[in-house]
């Protein structure tokens, strides 16, 4: 039995020519899987040839001056972390402790001084009071004056200290009334400067007076909490809010604590002075139980009538 299978032809739908007629207006492209491996090869070759002469060429002569001088700062930078080490081990073995209290000797030097304090009657300072009751190595003489322009009416303040000893320093301050902001200091013989607020005269009077100049007696942490009550003391005295003269006193009461003083020792100091006479200074101020207490304590002391 046969399996072939006869098929029938189909003519063709285009007839082509015998020969392709070939354009002579166009250029002949060569074939492009000829070329490839030949610019593989050349390729190759150019880039061996450029990684060789970069290898191959010395530094600049600008580069190796700029390491040298780089190993070099850095060398000097090594050795001086070395030193500044060195330092600070031998500071740190001779810091003396920050609890002890530096005693200044009392300068045999006997202090005279000159001030003209103009201050609104509305804002007595009650710190000069203060002092004349508590430095009992110091004569503070004050006369009170009253300046034209002045229309309020002038508190009764006795100034007027007692028993003076010519073996004390010495200062005498002409104060006097005015309608101003804020106190004014003016020193004798120094033109044209003027301190203002009562804390930068005690600050003035404190580091004028060797035995009394806190930043020279206290250690460094009581100095700085010195500072920090007299700033508060100051802003206090131009607070107008309730609520932010409130946080002022909280502030003093935790300075107080159970203590008698804000600092927390048996003797008052000029953090003490400056903040009794702010206070004072204030028309019914609402102070917590502890610092009524504080404050009472303090008219005792600073306010001998």
């Amino acid at each position: 039995m046969s399996c072939g299978t006869t098929m029938y032809a189909l003519k063709p739908i285009v007839l082509m020519p015998g020969e392709v007629y070939e354009p002579k207006s166009v250029y002949i492209m060569k074939n492009i899987n000829e070329v490839q491996p030949k610019l593989s090869d050349r390729t190759s070759h150019e880039s061996s040839k450029i990684v060789s002469d970069i290898t191959e060429q010395n530094p600049l002569p600008e580069i190796v001056e700029l390491e040298l001088r780089q190993e070099k700062i850095l060398s000097q930078l090594a050795e001086l972390k070395k030193q500044v080490s060195t330092l600070h081990g031998i500071l740190k073995n001779s810091r003396p402790s920050n609890t002890t209290h530096v005693i200044a000797p009392r300068s045999k030097e006997k202090v005279r001084t000159d001030l003209v304090v103009n201050v609104n009657p509305t804002k007595p300072p009650f710190s000069l009071l203060a002092l004349q009751n508590i430095w009992n190595d110091t004569d503070i003489y004050v006369s009170c004056h009253t300046h034209s322009t002045s229309t309020s009416p002038v508190p009764e303040f006795p100034l007027t200290a007692q028993n003076f000893n010519s073996e004390n320093h010495t200062v005498e301050v002409s104060l006097i009334w005015k309608e101003i902001s804020d106190l004014e200091v003016i020193i004798s013989g120094v033109q044209g400067t003027r301190l203002l607020g009562e804390v930068s005269l005690l600050r003035y009077l404190s580091r004028l007076i060797a035995s009394h100049n806190y930043e020279s007696r206290e250690c460094g942490i009581d100095a700085s909490k010195i500072d920090s009550l007299l700033d508060l003391c100051h802003e206090l005295s131009f607070q107008k809010s309730r609520i932010h003269a409130n946080s002022v006193f909280a502030t003093l009461a935790g300075n107080v604590g159970n203590g008698q003083w804000l600092l927390s020792r048996s003797s008052p100091s000029i953090a003490d002075v400056a903040a009794w006479s702010a206070i004072k200074q204030l028309d019914d101020p609402n102070l917590p139980g502890n610092l009524t207490s504080w404050f009472k304590r303090c008219d005792n002391v600073f306010w001998r009538k």
